[in-house]
């Protein structure tokens, strides 16, 4: 495989990663990739850096447009399920992850902000956003041999 194929190969990976991630979200249940439009661009390394570009797309329902609310990158837990569906489509890094976030949100998607009513659409494109987060290090367990009696 040639550097352009690895890098498709990555950014593939990483972007089928983040699908079977985001459908766990209300709306996205199913098809994710039909209610966000997802890409993955600038990769670096074996996949430990790169931009996760999410859109709110026209016509659809969110709770929010908080790029924190969608990824959930807050959590220890939501680290370790990013690392494991990394895993899953062959994206192994070693390395901390850093995942910058870009948000959009397109006229006419709808949000709700709490509320129970039927939203009206936004009526411009707005964004993008940035938040770079990075993964908390990995530290490993510490081993006391003998007591200090």
């Amino acid at each position: 495989m040639n550097e352009r194929e690895t890098l498709r190969a990555l950014q593939d990976g990483i972007c089928a990663a983040w699908i079977d991630l985001l459908r766990q979200n209300r709306g996205a249940e199913g098809h994710p990739d039909d209610y966000y439009a997802l890409t993955v661009e600038n990769v670096r390394g074996h996949g430990e850096q790169f931009d996760l570009c999410l859109t709110f797309r026209t016509g659809r329902i969110y709770c929010c447009c908080e790029d924190m609310c969608h990824t959930g990158l807050l959590t220890k837990r939501r680290w370790q399920q990013l690392r494991a569906a990394l895993a899953a489509h062959g994206v192994k890094s070693e390395k901390p992850l850093i995942v910058r976030i870009r948000t959009r949100l397109e006229a006419g998607a709808r949000l709700r902000y709490g509320r129970t009513d039927d939203p009206e659409p936004e009526m411009h494109d707005q964004g993008p956003w940035t938040l770079t987060v990075r993964e908390p290090p990995r530290v490993a367990p510490v081993h006391h041999e003998g007591s200090s009696n």
